[in-house]
């Protein structure tokens, strides 16, 4: 295979970040038809930061700056939040295509580079984190730029450079701004993939590109430390120590056991041992070895992000292709090695291919979007003019409640199970309900009540509200819980500078909602008794005077 002409190969991936951004900012607006509750607790997280918030020290997140601060700089410089987050995602998209092409171009030959540079801009510009289902979303996008991040500097570590393109320090540096980039954005991908990265330039003897990562890394961390204070380190760990103990959230999706051999992932595994074993029997044992040792970060990080999407599959596609031998070389079963890694690849690439196709279409997707059936997610903010959501879905209230609860002579036909038990909070039983659908005019109710008589809230108040997520401060123009989790996991984040507790009768979580009053059960906050609404209950805290 022929080495990919570098000039050709940057005006590809400047041609694609044109396209796919411009088409996506072409819009006007970010128009959401899934996840809306992740669409506003990204809108929450940078609308805090446009005020002058600093994650982790400020409000609690799991997500790390280098998630983030694309997307608050482009709010910064005047686009609305919706704008600025497809704007964020061109800036990331520029910020890593110098790495993109190193790789593609050092390391990769053919169809490899060309389709490693187009699945890597796409993946970063995408309007969608994947799966079979044809939607608009901001869910998880930072588990996307990380996958690309991941990418690179496992094919940069894994892979010689071709012989007359070889700049280890560059190479280095690469690696540790990839590092870096997934310890401060989504540190699972930091954990699955560090050791094989460090060993696989071990391994190449590639002890120049070590050096310059891991001073590339410390100027990175001193670079963090000098604009937000060494304390921000010591306050995301905090964050990210709170989620591992959380009840709710530890691992978001199906089983681990699952992950590896259910029925959506098992032929993936068993094309990556195949993978593995063609590799070494083609006399490629290194590249078999560290797949190897790739394998298991790949499925622990599938299982830890929600959906359980196997993106890893198309890494292997490139991996695969990146290394087909000479031909004359047998493997398993008598193969040609060539043609079995070759084989190998295009299966990994078929059984990745529908959530491909979704992220790849997404921008154009959003483009031509009808959307007379969208309103705006959060009205009354002056950066929140630009995010939509689909009426059917965020302004239609839709509840699963118990049957029985309305109809007691149906509770004696129901099997014993936890999911009839009841959330109780300060001795009070509360319905047995979770709001499937209508968040957006759920908040707006309650924000509109906490202005009206008898509560009377004025724009300073803060709230702590037992749920997984709330749009009410933004909506009812009321200040942000300082310290608080826009995003609820464990504990009880923000509450000691609330004004009051509200508690939803009809949460989006039920199993959050038990959590975080078990939680404030445990907090010893006095309280003045309930004040009660049809839709939640609203705890006034007393202050000490």
């Amino acid at each position: 295979m022929t080495k990919i002409p570098p000039l050709r190969y940057a005006l590809v991936l400047i041609a694609l970040i044109v396209v796919w951004g411009g088409i996506g900012l072409a819009k006007g607006g970010l128009y959401v038809d899934r996840y809306e509750g992740d669409t506003s607790y990204m809108v929450d997280m940078i609308a805090r930061m446009w005020a002058g918030a600093v994650p982790h020290i400020d409000f609690e997140t799991p997500i790390g700056l280098v998630a983030l601060l694309p997307v608050a700089l482009m709010a910064k410089a005047g686009f609305g939040i919706g704008q600025a987050f497809i704007a964020g995602q061109v800036v990331m998209a520029l910020i890593l295509a110098p790495m993109i092409w190193r790789v593609g171009t050092s390391r990769l030959t053919g169809i490899s580079a060309w389709l490693f540079g187009v699945v890597s801009i796409a993946f970063v510009l995408a309007l969608v984190h994947g799966e079979d289902t044809l939607s608009i979303s901001v869910s998880m996008y930072y588990n996307r730029w990380a996958w690309v991040m991941a990418f690179v500097a496992i094919l940069l570590a894994v892979i010689e450079p071709h012989k007359d393109l070889a700049h280890p320090r560059i190479d280095g540096a690469f690696i540790g701004l990839m590092l870096t980039g997934m310890a401060m954005s989504k540190p699972t991908y930091f954990v699955a993939f560090f050791i094989p990265i460090v060993l696989a330039l071990v391994l190449r003897r590639a002890y120049a590109s070590l050096l310059a990562g891991l001073v590339t890394g410390a100027i990175c961390a001193g670079v963090i430390a000098l604009f937000f204070g060494v304390g921000i380190f010591e306050a995301y760990i905090s964050d990210l120590l709170t989620v591992v103990g959380s009840e709710t959230r530890a691992a978001p999706g199906v089983p681990l056991s699952e992950v590896v051999n259910g029925p959506r992932f098992f032929v993936a595994t068993l094309v990556a041992i195949l993978a593995i074993i063609v590799l070494r029997q083609s006399g490629q044992s290194r590249a078999g070895l560290l797949l190897m040792l790739l394998v298991p970060g790949f499925i622990y990080v599938t299982y830890q992000n929600f959906g359980n999407d196997p993106k890893w599959l198309i890494l292997l596609c490139i991996y695969l292709l990146a290394h087909r031998p000479v031909r004359g070389i047998r493997v398993l079963f008598n193969a040609e090695g060539k043609d079995a890694l070759g084989a190998l690849a295009l299966v990994s690439f078929a059984l990745i291919m529908p959530s491909l196709q979704n992220i790849i279409t997404s921008p154009f997707r959003h483009y031509a979007e009808n959307t007379e059936k969208y309103s705006l997610q959060i009205d009354g903010h002056p950066k929140t003019d630009d995010v939509f959501v689909y009426d059917d879905r965020s302004a239609v209230m839709l509840a699963r409640q118990f049957l029985a609860d309305d109809k007691p002579a149906l509770a004696a036909y129901e099997a014993e199970s936890k999911a009839r038990d009841a959330t109780t909070f300060l001795g009070e039983t509360l319905p047995r309900c979770t709001l499937m659908s209508g968040d957006t005019a759920m908040d707006r109710y309650i924000s509109a009540q906490l202005k009206k008589p008898p509560l009377n809230y004025p724009p300073e108040a803060q709230f702590y509200v037992a749920d997984v997520a709330s749009m009410v401060w933004m909506i009812g123009g009321f200040t942000p819980l300082k310290e608080g989790a826009p995003w609820y996991y464990a504990g009880t984040p923000g509450l000691e500078n609330a004004d009051a507790i509200i508690v939803p009768l009809c949460p989006l979580s039920e199993a959050y909602r038990k959590a975080s009053l078990k939680a404030l059960e445990s907090a010893g906050l006095q309280l003045k008794p309930a004040i009660r609404d049809d839709a939640f209950l609203i705890y006034p805290i007393v202050k000490d005077e």
